[in-house]
């Protein structure tokens, strides 16, 4: 572990919001890394190396400073992690005036080297664990190495398992505040349904994939019941939606079925932000699987050549709402009967497609679901 420029910066520019004292951060070579006066950066600190060689604090007098180079009157202290010094933090100014602030900056320092490093350890599992769920995903036969590996890194391998995806619906936010609703969704997660029976890991920047053990005990009811609690706790605290797709298959060793059946899901259920499993999809799933070309193509062809009439479109997805009653249509939408007639006779003039015929309708239902997701 080593003091780097960036995190040398990010503890200037903290420790410069409460204190006007000026501090400067210098690495195992000696040479200051960051500094509150940004003329010094890079610029060679005899007193750094005299602190790394000996481990020990330095005082440094005016007198001091005249006969080492690239010191100012101060106080350098050893930044220690695991035993081994990893850098020094110096502060400008009386030294033992300034003691109580240097000995406060270098625990602080330390304090958040050690965050740094945990943080930095647990992103190297996070990816370790990724890589391993896509070889699995795309492993064509799993051996006793394989499986023990996975083991190992806390994967339910050898269980029955279905996947369940999680999207966070959230723009325009920080890193960092990414970093906490990351957090919070893990966490949350684990609040909800344990540790001993599901498994989550992010899965890319706004995304989680779940494994769920699925034995004997396994409901979808009560499955559902624990994402909806999830769910509806991140929204309440966050103010921020989430949607869900969940598997059908229960899957034991290979999980790219189940895995596939919650990609589709989630595709369904982002456009409604909500959670939807995938054997609760019929038509859905068949257009998911239709190309956006064709989609566009069939779209022309049907209910695009009335986008003038907007009127008609409305009337015709109350209509299908209605379960093509006439009489239902036209007191939902606060009209004549004769006019919903009319409409509809218009529509099958514009696009030669009768809406009172099985075909017809069917048709057109397809359409408007191609044209709004959420119809």
């Amino acid at each position: 572990m080593e003091l780097s420029p960036k995190l040398a910066s990010r503890i200037t520019s903290e420790v410069r919001q409460v204190m006007k004292e000026d501090i400067i951060l210098m690495g195992i070579n000696g040479f200051i890394i960051s500094s509150t006066e940004k003329s010094r950066v890079g610029s060679f600190h005899e007193g750094a190396e005299i602190v790394i060689n000996t481990k020990k604090k330095l005082y440094i007098d005016k007198e001091k400073a005249m006969t080492l180079k690239g010191v100012k009157a101060g106080i350098n202290m050893p930044i220690m992690f695991n035993h081994q010094v990893i850098g020094v933090v110096g502060i400008t100014g009386n030294p033992k005036k300034v003691e109580p602030y240097a000995e406060l900056i270098r625990r602080m320092t330390e304090l958040i080297i050690q965050e740094a490093f945990y943080t930095e350890r647990h992103e190297w599992e996070i990816r370790g664990i990724e890589s391993y769920i896509h070889e699995w995903l795309n492993v064509v036969s799993i051996d006793n190495e394989f499986l023990e590996n996975g083991m190992m890194l806390g994967i339910p391998v050898a269980s029955p398992l279905i996947c369940a995806l999680i999207h966070l619906d959230i723009k325009k936010v920080s890193n960092y505040e990414m970093s906490k609703l990351q957090k919070d969704v893990i966490v949350l997660f684990h609040s909800i349904f344990g540790e001993n029976n599901s498994f989550i890991i992010r899965w890319g920047q706004e995304n989680f994939l779940v494994l769920k053990k699925a034995g004997p005990a396994y409901s979808k009811s009560a499955f559902h019941y624990q994402l909806k609690r999830f769910k509806d706790s991140f929204e309440r605290r966050h103010l921020q939606s989430l949607s869900i797709g969940v598997g059908k298959n229960i899957c034991k060793h290979h999980i790219k079925k189940t895995y596939k059946e919650a990609q589709k899901a989630l595709k369904v259920a982002q456009k409604s932000k909500g959670i939807v499993f995938y054997d609760d999809l019929i038509l859905e799933i068949i257009l998911e699987d239709i190309s956006a070309e064709i989609q566009t193509e069939f779209l022309k062809q049907t209910i695009y050549k009335m986008k003038e009439e907007k009127h008609l479109i409305y009337t015709l997805q109350q209509y299908i709402k209605n379960n093509q009653s006439i009489k239902n249509t036209a007191e939902a939408m606060n009209i004549h009967i004769n006019t919903l007639h009319y409409r509809l006779n218009k529509i099958e003039e514009l696009i030669g497609i009768n809406p009172k015929t099985t075909e017809g309708v069917v048709i057109l239902y397809i359409a408007s679901m191609l044209l709004n997701p959420n119809f």
